[in-house]
């Protein structure tokens, strides 16, 4: 019987485990150019974003990174990854708020690797008044490369 509870303390404690691993619903790529990155560790060139779902971008401008803006709904997982235009991975090492409200409850998300490339991963919070463009700044190095920045915008629950 004690062996029995075990085995069913086990499985539901698996499942749980399972089911808080959830996969992102929103997937957020820098692309870079490294021949472009220039001096500028705030403001580099070569630097374009994609996001999938394509439906979750409010506005792309190639030539300006910055205005990079996605709507993300409460319940969306949002994972940022990099690459660079020659197929080489470029370390999302955190991402933090420059100022205003903290959208995803804490003002620094680290990068932690995830199959072999380093990323952030985080939900917003549900606290966070709708509507409003959010910027917040992308740490990140491309291998070989120095640290760079760059600040993009989100929106929470309001397209």
């Amino acid at each position: 019987m004690k062996t029995i509870k075990n085995i069913l303390l086990l499985l539901a404690f698996t499942f749980l485990s399972f089911a808080q691993a959830q996969e992102p619903t929103v997937i957020i790529t820098l692309t870079v150019d490294t021949s472009a990155l220039g001096d500028d560790r705030d403001a580099p060139g070569g630097c374009t974003f994609t996001v999938t779902p394509a439906d979750k971008l409010v506005f792309n401008d190639p030539n300006d990174p910055k205005a990079f803006t996605i709507a993300v709904d409460e319940s969306d997982l949002i994972e940022w990854q990099g690459i660079t235009t020659t197929g080489d991975d470029v370390k999302i090492k955190k991402i933090s708020f420059i100022g205003g409200t903290e959208i995803f409850g804490s003002s620094n998300i680290n990068g932690r690797n995830s199959n072999g490339k380093e990323k952030v991963k985080a939900k917003p919070n549900k606290k966070t008044p709708p509507g409003k463009d959010y910027e917040y700044s992308i740490n990140f190095k491309p291998d070989g490369f120095k640290f760079y920045q760059i600040d993009p915008k989100i929106r929470v629950g309001i397209r």
